[in-house]
Formats: structure tokens, C-alpha cells, sequence
């Protein structure tokens, strides 16, 4: 099979050079990166002693040597001070002539003669066309000089790459955001001008500019700041009196130097002015389009891993950070092979210029302007056609010339009356037919016979193996539902009443998907962080390791808010907070089908800002065991086969020994690793107990775990209004209900609210005893602390007669040690045996 033609997306900054090389996934409609490479130029291109087009050229080389880049396209980035972007709006005007429209606004807009530029237009997102004229439409120019576009492919050219795409690097970031954080918003091509979705601020940090992008999807707008990385070294060479090289090596590893502080005070001054030009350029953004609402900081480049400038940016602008590494990147880019590479990881904040690259040579990038050349494209066009066209011609000149001598000569050889060693060609040709008739005879009798051959051969490989292969994902399946915990509290027929059993006292798990990914290798899944995850279960099988160690600690309960989400002014701060609840702190693993990992920075606060708690002295416990632990001797599973993926939730919550993961531990983690499962051997005969290990299951672990939401509440299906007050409104309906049905927990479906009058065969409020709170008796809500969590294990195919061979061996092999330990007792015996060489009573 031919392999997928990919895009690399090249970026040439003063520092480095970045490529990155993505396909399109069309079945789950998603970017597959298969490659990239970082390469760092020797010298950045801005210093005094350094050659820029002899660097270029070493790093083009070099990229050259270790990529293929023949039969893919590329796309090549430029800087955005290089170029001019300007947008107008048309008025309303048949779409036909929006070309002569745009021509005419160019001569306008762009301060050179159109011959001296080359420039591309396109019309930005939220147009409608309303009986073939344009409306509210809003149009982009987009414009760089002839010599510097061709300054700018010099070096491609020289390296005889062919060039397909070329793009500002700022339009670029813009195609980054639109098809990652903005892509919900822009799927319906709606734009409300005087309601526009949020807008984000990207800063892409160069070396010696930053490319400010302001953004909402469907308008965007762009500055150039004069202020870089290069900046900073220059300030630490000025106030701490080092080489530019040796500035340059402590700014990369402030936090290895021996005053972190004075190096941070030392660079304060650029700190400063980087935050005037950014505000400058937000305020006059802000007054072009004062609908306009900032919605966060998206930092780009890597310069922006300076220790302290993102926070120092959000605090005083006043904007939050978006985590760019989890929304962006893992959400919309698949291809684990260079997503999990400690490089690309590294440096992934100075790739989004590469990723909007690929977007637009793949043809899903929101704006596809290309400055490339119209004659570079002209001429590569006639130069593959032509040596197809002057070949063409030769060819058809010389077939006429051979044909006008040779034709009838060939046709006179083989002609039936001619004859050869007295026999004509017709005489030949009839016994060539009755030969070839009987040879074709064999060949299709032997073809009848090798098909019948291979259907036998497949029938009976069918008939060995089909009846055991249709059954395993039932085993499967039967296995998940016999680890899950039944709750002896009440009958699995039964539906619990809140009121008797508690929902906090009930030990069922609520399984909400069950999930699965083939891999050809299971090591793959087993990344280092998974086998941590699975050694820390080790670990406390073990006892080395508390029980209820691990992110179980709660936020602060807070204020009762409505299901049903109306609230009235005075609880709106409550309803905020109840809505970030779920937010809250939950660690995830980088783990096949979990979200990614996450950094310690990025952690969600909570509700209102309150952070979780967490035990220093367990999470310094769980560290101290690891450290003893070879983690070298775990090796994990091999070979082909399944990751089986429960998300769930459970609301054993009351009892701190143990609620949250530790229930998730004791009943289903143990259940998949010393459970046994009763199945068939053969029609008729008694149940045979299997293991979970010989039915292939094994390396389960806890891979998210959340904290417990304390705050989260089921509404009581029995509640009324008390008498004589007016009827509320519908309540939040379909609530979350109590789980039903082996063991399991499944969406339930809760009651309705006050307000409606109960109905035949709706539940009825019980009585209220005299004396009792009626609240009390038949509350409006039940508290059901909430702990979700997400289980992985691994599941290797393993039919019932390998099954029922393995256990065959094993007998064999004990039988055997057996034997071995009589002989090896036999002979010790044997040797220990004295002979009686004296008389009794001597």
C-alpha cells in the first residue's frame, strides 16, 4: 500500500529551524503528525558575527539529510512585519463583482504599485448572501514585496525543494487558533456582530518581534511588536556584563543560576516595556471594535518559557492563560509517536507556526492565501508537462516512420498462406490452438482444485476455532460485570429509597462507557507513566502504601444552588461557583484514551478559588516507596491486543477509609486481578472456574481519578411544596438518579420539582410524622457526594482451548517438579543411610 502523502510545515526563525509533517485522517476527521525535527541554528541570525544565508543554508541542509521530503507539499512561513494585512468592508454587491471590488480596494489600501507586491485576498467567516449580493461580509488583503518573497525562497530554491504554500507567520497562528480553540465556535459559520463569541490574544514570541494576534474566529487583527527574546539577553548582557553567548545560556536556565532573583530583576526593564506594547496594542484593538471581549492569553514561541513572563503577562493584563498544550494540542492533534517525543514536548509552544502550516497545505485551514509566485507556479506547471509533450512528439513522429517501412513487411510474415519449413502459418496456428485448448483444460483444473483446497483448509480452521472466538467479548463483558460490587443492601431487583439506604452508603459502581483500542503492541500503551500507575497499585496490594492515599480530599461545600440552573440575582456569584465546581482540581493521566497530562501550573483552582487540599506527607510516602521500587523489573505487557477503558462514578463516599478511589480499589481493581469467572466447556457438563489472568485480563489500573464533589445533589422524585405555599417551578427533571441493574450504576432518571401537581401514578409524599420537620422528612434534594474515575486494563485475546491447553501444561509441568522433588528426597534419603558395623551392646 502507498503511504499517505503528507504536508511539512516549515518555519525558519532567527533561532531555530522548526518542520513539522502532518497527515489527514479522513475516517476520524482529525490531523495525524507523523514527523518533525528542531533544528538550532549555531549563532542566532540577528547577531553581528553571524551569516544568516550561510546558517539558513547549513540548517536546510541538514533537515535535507534527515527527512524525505520528495512527494509531500510544503509550506513556508515568512515574518509578519514582511508583510500587510488589511480588511474592509465591501457594500452589499452582487458576488460576480466582488473580484473588481477587491482589485480596486487593493490599489487603496496597499501604499505600492500592485506589480511590485504580490498579494492574495480572501473573504473571512460570517458572510451571508442574500439573492446573489454579499452582505455583512468582511474582506482580507493580505500583500508582501516581489523581492522579498523571492529573498524569502532563495534559500528553498537553492536546496531544490519546491515550495507550494507560503503564508505571515501571524496568519499562520490565526489558522492555529481557529482549528483548536475556536473551532466550536466557528462551526456554524454564524457571526453576530453586535454578540461576537470571545476573542483570544496570541502572542507569538520571537527572537527579535513578537506577532500580536487578536482573534475570535471570524475577524482577526495583528501587530508587529519590536520586542523579543533577544531583548532579554541583550539587558542581561548590559546589567550583568557577560557575552552575548553566555547572556543567551542564562536565560535559558534561569533557575540553574546561582541568583534566579537577580537574574529575573536584571531583565525587569524589557518585562516592563513588553507589557506597555502589548496593553498599547489591546487598547487600540479594543477601540477599533468595542463589542470586542478578550477571553484569554494564548502564549506562542519559546521564549515564552522565561520564567515568570506568562503569569507576569496574565496578572497585569488582567487575562487568564489558556492551556495551550492540553486544548490545542492533545485535543486536536493526534499521532503519538511525535506528540510523546521529549523534544517535540520540549519545544511544542514554538510549533504552532508549523501547525497552522499543515493545516493549510492539508486544505483545512480557515484562511488559505498563498503568496507564493503566480509565475513560479506557472513555470513548474510547464516544466512537468513538458518533456511529457516532447516526448509525445518523438514518439508519434517515429511510429509513423516505422510503420510506412515495416508495416506491410511484418503483416507479409504472418500472413496464413506464408509459408516455414513447409508448413503455412495457418496449418501452425491450428495445432497451437488444440495444444493451448488442452493446456487451458489443466490450468483451470488445477485452479478449481487449489481453490477447493484452500476452502477446505479455511472450513476447517473455521470449524476448529469459531465457536470459542464468538464467545470472547460475552466473557469479556460477563468478567467486567461479575468485578463490579453488588450491594447486599438491597435486592437487584429493587429500587432503593433514599430515605431508608442512603445514597452515600451504597456501594454500587455507575458505569458510564465502556471503551476499547486494539494495539499491535501493548508496550505502547505501557508508557512510564502508566507502569508508575501500576506499580503504586502494586505497591499498596503490598501495604507499602496507605490505602486511602490520593487526591480524596474535598472543596468546601458551598452555597445551595437550583439544579434547574435559575437563580435569581441575588445567588448569581453562587451559581458561577457551582458551575466551575466540576473543574476542580482532578489529576489525569497521559494514559491511550485518557486526557492528557497536565502541568502543576495549570491546575484548576476550584470553585470560588479555593485550591484542593492536599496531603504533603502521603503524596511524600507514595515518592519515598517508588524510589525503592525497580521500576526496570516491571516489563509490562507485549504483544497484540485490547485497552479496556470504564468511566464511571460511585457515591461510597461517607466513610473516609474508605471512599473515593479506595472502593474503586477494593472492589473492582481487585475483582479484575483475583476474581474468577464460572463458563462452559462443553454443552451439558458443569461450570469450569477460569481466573482473570487466564482469560487474558491483567495490568488494571485507577487512571483518573477526581475529587469527591461534595456539593453534588439528587432531587427527591417523592418532594412536594408544603400546603399552603405556591407551587415552584418545574424542577431540574432528569437528575441523576440512583443506579439499577447488576450491580452497576446506570443513568437513572429523578423526579420533577414543586410547581405541578402530582399525576396518576407518580409517587406519592409520604405522611409526615406530627412533631417532625416536614423538610427533614421529604427533603427537596439527597446529598450524594460524587467520585468519578476512569479504569484501564489490558485484555489479550485467549480462546478456551488455549486456555484449557495452558492448564494441561501446567498439570504437566507440576506433575513433573513433583517427580523430580521424589527423586532428588530418594537420593538425599540414600545417602544418609548408615551401615550397622557394630553388635547391639557393644
Amino acid at each position: 500500500m502507498a503511504a499517505k502523502s503528507g504536508v511539512w510545515g516549515i518555519d525558519i526563525g532567527h533561532c531555530a529551524l522548526k518542520a513539522l509533517r502532518c497527515e489527514y485522517d479522513s475516517e476520524n476527521s482529525m490531523l495525524v503528525a507523523t514527523a518533525f525535527d528542531y533544528i538550532e541554528h549555531p549563532k542566532i541570525l540577528s547577531q553581528p558575527d553571524a551569516n544568516p544565508q550561510q546558517l539558513i543554508r547549513e540548517a536546510l541542509t541538514q533537515f535535507l539529510d534527515r527527512n524525505q521530503v520528495r512527494g509531500d507539499r510544503v509550506a513556508v512561513s515568512v515574518p509578519g512585519q514582511n508583510g500587510l494585512a488589511r480588511f474592509f468592508q465591501p457594500p452589499p454587491v452582487d458576488m460576480k463583482r466582488l473580484p473588481e471590488i477587491v482589485r480596486f480596494e487593493a490599489r487603496q489600501q496597499i501604499p505600492f504599485p500592485l506589480e511590485e507586491v504580490i498579494w492574495d485576498f480572501q473573504m473571512m467567516g460570517g458572510a451571508s448572501e442574500v439573492d446573489g449580493f454579499l452582505m455583512e461580509a468582511e474582506i482580507g488583503l493580505f500583500a508582501m514585496k516581489r523581492d522579498q518573497v523571492y529573498a524569502a525562497l532563495q534559500p528553498y530554491l537553492s536546496a531544490d525543494m519546491e515550495i507550494h504554500h507560503i503564508q505571515l507567520a501571524p496568519l499562520c497562528a490565526y489558522n492555529f487558533l481557529a482549528h483548536t480553540l475556536l473551532a466550536e465556535a466557528m462551526e456554524d459559520d454564524m457571526y453576530d456582530a453586535d454578540s461576537p463569541p470571545d476573542s483570544y490574544v496570541a502572542l507569538n514570541v520571537g527572537t527579535d518581534t513578537t506577532d500580536l494576534v487578536v482573534t475570535n474566529g471570524f475577524r482577526v487583527w495583528q501587530r508587529s511588536i519590536p520586542l523579543g527574546g533577544s531583548h532579554f539577553t541583550k539587558q542581561l548582557t548590559k546589567e550583568l556584563k557577560l557575552t552575548f553567548a553566555k547572556a543567551e545560556h542564562l536565560k535559558r536556565n534561569v533557575r540553574e543560576a546561582e541568583d534566579p532573583k537577580a537574574v529575573i530583576q536584571a531583565m525587569r526593564p524589557v518585562f516592563s516595556d513588553f507589557l506597555t506594547e502589548v496593553q498599547r496594542s489591546i487598547g487600540f484593538f479594543q477601540n477599533i471594535d468595542r463589542r470586542a471581549k478578550i477571553g484569554g492569553i494564548v502564549a506562542l514561541g519559546n521564549a515564552v518559557k522565561l520564567p515568570g513572563l506568562q503569569q507576569y503577562l496574565s496578572k497585569n493584563l488582567g487575562y487568564p492563560l489558556v492551556d495551550v498544550e492540553k486544548q490545542a494540542w492533545a485535543a486536536r492533534l493526534a499521532g503519538q509517536e511525535v506528540m510523546s517525543s521529549p523534544k517535540f514536548k520540549e519545544n511544542m509552544a514554538s510549533f504552532a507556526i508549523c501547525y497552522g502550516l499543515c493545516l493549510q497545505g492539508l486544505g483545512r485551514a480557515k484562511l488559505q492565501t498563498n503568496l507564493l509566485p503566480k509565475e513560479i507556479i506557472t513555470e513548474r506547471l510547464i516544466r512537468s508537462k513538458k518533456p511529457w509533450a516532447v516526448a509525445t512528439a518523438g514518439a508519434l513522429m517515429l511510429a509513423f516512420a516505422v510503420s510506412f517501412f515495416f508495416e506491410y513487411n511484418e503483416w507479409y510474415k504472418v500472413h496464413p498462406t506464408t509459408r516455414f519449413d513447409q508448413v503455412t502459418w495457418e496449418q501452425a496456428m491450428s495445432e497451437v490452438g488444440s495444444v493451448q485448448t488442452l493446456s487451458s483444460n489443466f490450468d483451470t483444473e488445477d485452479r478449481q482444485r487449489l481453490t477447493r483446497l484452500e476452502e477446505l483448509a479455511a472450513l476447517g480452521e473455521e470449524l476448529s476455532g469459531n465457536s470459542d472466538r464468538r464467545l470472547l467479548w460475552l466473557e469479556l463483558m460477563k468478567a467486567i460485570n461479575r468485578a463490579l460490587p453488588v450491594d447486599e443492601n438491597f435486592a437487584p431487583n429493587q429500587i432503593p429509597d433514599p430515605r431508608v439506604i442512603p445514597i452515600s452508603q451504597r456501594r454500587d459502581l455507575h458505569i458510564e462507557y465502556v471503551e476499547s483500542q486494539f494495539f499491535e503492541d501493548l508496550a505502547n500503551w505501557f508508557s512510564p507513566t502508566v507502569k508508575r500507575k501500576y506499580v503504586e497499585e502494586l505497591l499498596r496490594q503490598e501495604g507499602k502504601i496507605a490505602a486511602t492515599v490520593g487526591p480524596v480530599e474535598a472543596l468546601p461545600v458551598e452555597a445551595e444552588v437550583p439544579l434547574d440552573g435559575e437563580v435569581d440575582e441575588e445567588s448569581d456569584g453562587e451559581a458561577d461557583g457551582e458551575a466551575g465546581r466540576d473543574e476542580a482540581g482532578g489529576q489525569s493521566l497521559d494514559v491511550p484514551g485518557g486526557p492528557s497530562g497536565n502541568d502543576g501550573d495549570n491546575q484548576e483552582a476550584g470553585a470560588e478559588g479555593v485550591a484542593p487540599i492536599v496531603d504533603a506527607e502521603a503524596e511524600a510516602v507514595i515518592e519515598a516507596a517508588l524510589a525503592e521500587f525497580d521500576l526496570d523489573a516491571i516489563t509490562g505487557p507485549e504483544g497484540p491486543g485490547w485497552v479496556i477503558e470504564l468511566r464511571g462514578y460511585h457515591f461510597f463516599n461517607e466513610d473516609p477509609e474508605t471512599w473515593a478511589g479506595t472502593h474503586v480499589r477494593d472492589t473492582l481493581l481487585k475483582n479484575l486481578r483475583e476474581g474468577t469467572l464460572s463458563l462452559p466447556i462443553e454443552l451439558g457438563e458443569a461450570l469450569e472456574e477460569f481466573t482473570m489472568e487466564e482469560l487474558g485480563i491483567g495490568y488494571a489500573i485507577l487512571a483518573v481519578e477526581r475529587l469527591i464533589d461534595h456539593n453534588h445533589r439528587i432531587p427527591n422524585p417523592y418532594y412536594e411544596p408544603p400546603a399552603g405555599k405556591p407551587g415552584g417551578t418545574m424542577g431540574p427533571g432528569m437528575g441523576t438518579g440512583p443506579g439499577m441493574g447488576m450491580g452497576a450504576g446506570m443513568e437513572g432518571l429523578g423526579g420533577f420539582g414543586g410547581g405541578q401537581q402530582p399525576q396518576t401514578g407518580s409517587p406519592k409524599k409520604p405522611r409526615t410524622k406530627p412533631g417532625v420537620d416536614e423538610e427533614a422528612e421529604n427533603p427537596r434534594f439527597f446529598p450524594a457526594p460524587k467520585y468519578s474515575f476512569v479504569v484501564q486494563f489490558c485484555w489479550q485475546e485467549r480462546l478456551l482451548a488455549e486456555r484449557l491447553r495452558a492448564r494441561e501444561q501446567a498439570l504437566m509441568d507440576e506433575d513433573d517438579e513433583q517427580m523430580d522433588w521424589a527423586d532428588d528426597e530418594d537420593a538425599v534419603a540414600g545417602d544418609n543411610e548408615l551401615p550397622l558395623t557394630t553388635e547391639p551392646g557393644d
